[in-house]
């Protein structure tokens, strides 16, 4: 038996169906942010370091036994990464671009981010915590869960088959529809209508170069480009009320 297929039994008899290792690290994000309350308000620095840290040891220690073979072998040429970033930040600033130009799609302040909530001495380490979870560890754990394990398994969930005899990247219909919606239910109601298009056209960019590690690296520039636009941005523009617009509530 050739040494690739050795090591996908292996990796298929260590994981039974395969499941855990992409919807553990999306259960435990979704699940501490949905138990914030109980960590009160002086948990609230913790917790920006527990979610992204615990989420970041699960992906890495099932990695580590060969949970993810779609993210090997990402030696994209220097050019393509470069194209990833590029597509990551024109996303990114489409993404903004309405809540911009027309207030009445902007949600409630009270959402918004504040790096000195905790006070103004921990201001800097909540925004490098902030930034950690947003650009480092979210596009990993959502796009193992959206576009490896929930694209795939759409195509074989009613055959009985393996999610993972699907190749990465194969295109239907059927798992292009699911993906997305399921990409778009993980985001604020305000957001539905700009994460449903910034999904599907990112998806097809992903079909284009054919890698996890690129939709990965398109999902971190976007966000890297919403994180930084709210610390460099925010005050520039009109709020249409006659003050200037924060963009924290992006955050």
């Amino acid at each position: 038996m050739p040494e690739a297929k050795r090591s996908a039994a292996r990796d298929r008899a260590r994981f039974g169906h395969g499941w855990w290792p992409y919807l553990l690290p999306y259960l435990l994000y979704v699940g501490l942010g949905e138990f914030a309350s109980v960590f009160g308000e002086r948990g609230w620095l913790p917790l920006l370091a527990i979610k992204p840290l615990g989420v970041a040891v699960l992906i890495v220690w099932f990695a580590r036994r060969g949970a993810y073979p779609e993210l090997r072998g990402f030696a994209a040429e220097r050019v393509g990464i470069s194209l990833d970033v590029a597509v990551g930040v024109a996303s990114g600033l489409l993404w903004m671009a309405p809540y911009v130009l027309v207030p009445a799609l902007r949600p409630a302040p009270d959402g918004a981010f504040d790096a000195a909530r905790a006070g103004a001495q921990w201001a800097g380490l909540a925004l490098g915590l902030r930034f950690a979870g947003y650009v480092l560890v979210t596009p990993v754990f959502e796009e193992l869960f959206i576009r490896s394990f929930a694209m795939r398994y759409a195509e074989v969930f009613d055959t009985g088959r393996d999610f993972r005899d699907v190749p990465i990247a194969h295109y239907s219909p059927k798992s292009l529809l699911i993906s997305s919606v399921l990409f778009t239910l993980g985001h604020a109601f305000w957001e539905w209508w700009v994460a449903l298009p910034w999904v599907v056209l990112t998806s097809l960019w992903f079909y284009r170069r054919g890698h996890l590690g690129s939709v990965i690296v398109v999902h971190a520039a976007a966000n890297a480009t919403i994180l930084l636009s709210a610390v460099l941005a925010s005050g520039v523009f009109p709020d249409g009320q006659g003050g200037t617009l924060s963009l924290w509530f992006f955050v």
